[in-house]
């Protein structure tokens, strides 16, 4: 009941904008506390930061994100496992690979982690 709530709050377009300000502002802060969190408090931060995360995925056009899988908690859990494992599989391709970056002066090797 009130991890549904907390979610709707978090969907919320006035608390995705106050968030992104906070984030970018480092001076503003959502609490009076900035230690000591208590689990709500850790619970909002954490709904906050994943609906950030959804509704960026939608703007950029991702595959199987849209609002229906946004609204729907079983959809959604599934496409963040969806997500997680295309990440997942992007970076064990990626293992190994390195880039150099020869200018005569010196080399400098930049690997993908």
């Amino acid at each position: 009941m009130i991890f549904d709530t907390l979610q709707n709050l978090c969907k919320s377009n006035e608390h995705q904008i106050i968030y992104h300000r906070v984030k970018e502002i480092g001076s503003l802060c959502l609490f009076e506390n900035n230690r000591d969190l208590s689990k709500l408090q850790i619970m909002y931060l954490y709904y906050l930061e994943l609906f950030a995360v959804l509704f960026q995925d939608l703007n950029m056009d991702e595959k199987y994100i849209s609002e229906e899988v946004i609204n729907d908690p079983i959809r959604r859990e599934a496409y963040l496992l969806y997500r997680k494992e295309r990440r997942n599989k992007n970076t064990d391709n990626d293992t190994g690979k390195h880039i150099d970056s020869s200018h005569g002066d010196g080399s400098v090797i930049f690997r993908k982690k």
